[in-house]
C-alpha cells in the first residue's frame, strides 16, 4: 500500500504570502515530511475570491513554501486547484487513484479537521485516513468566530454530500 500526505490550503494574500494558518500547516507537514521523507504530498489550493486572488493557484504557493523549506521537488504530487475543502476530496481523489494511493495523512488545522475529516471519509472511503492536526495560530476570539464557522459548514458540507452521492447513486442506475 503506498501513502501519501495531503495537505490543505487556506488563504493567501495579493501578493501570494500565505497566512498564518496556512504556514503553521506547512510547517506541520515539513515536520512530518523529515520523518517520512519517501511519502508524496499533494498540496491542494486554486483560486476564490475568499482565499486566493491571485493568478497562480494558491498550492502552488504552499508547494513552493515547502521547497525552500527543504522538501525536494520530487515529492510532489500534481496539485489540487480546490476551491473549497469538499472539492479539496473531490480533486484529490483521481490523483490519489492515478498514484496508486490508498493510505493518506491528512494535515490541516486542528479547527478545520473534524469538517475535513468527515468530508474524506464521506467521499473516499477507499482511502486508510490518518489525521495530523497543525496548531492555529490565532487568538481565543479569532479562533472562537473560526470554530463557530466549522460547525455551520459541516452542516452545510453534510448535506452537500448528502446529495452528491444521492446524485451518484441515481446516475449508477
Amino acid at each position: 500500500m503506498l501513502k501519501a500526505i495531503i495537505l490543505l490550503g487556506g488563504p493567501n494574500n495579493a501578493q501570494g504570502e500565505l497566512s498564518e494558518i496556512v504556514k503553521s500547516r506547512c510547517k506541520t507537514t515539513f515536520e512530518y515530511h523529515l520523518n517520512y521523507p519517501e511519502l508524496k504530498i499533494l498540496c491542494t489550493g486554486g483560486f476564490g475570491a475568499h482565499f486566493n486572488v491571485t493568478e497562480q493557484a494558491h498550492a502552488d504557493y504552499v508547494k513552493a513554501y515547502l521547497t525552500a523549506s527543504g522538501v525536494p521537488d520530487t515529492q510532489f504530487l500534481p496539485i489540487a486547484e480546490s476551491r473549497f475543502t469538499l472539492e479539496d476530496a473531490l480533486l484529490a481523489k483521481p490523483i490519489l487513484k492515478q498514484a496508486a494511493i490508498s493510505e493518506v495523512v491528512l494535515i490541516t488545522s486542528s479547527f478545520h479537521m473534524k469538517r475535513a475529516k468527515y468530508i474524506f471519509n464521506r467521499l473516499c472511503p477507499e482511502l486508510l485516513l490518518e489525521c495530523v492536526e497543525a496548531p492555529t495560530p490565532v487568538c481565543d476570539h479569532e479562533l472562537e468566530k473560526l470554530l463557530a464557522h466549522e460547525v455551520k459548514a459541516l452542516q452545510r458540507e453534510a448535506k452537500n454530500i448528502d446529495t452528491l452521492l444521492a446524485s451518484a447513486d441515481t446516475n449508477a442506475q
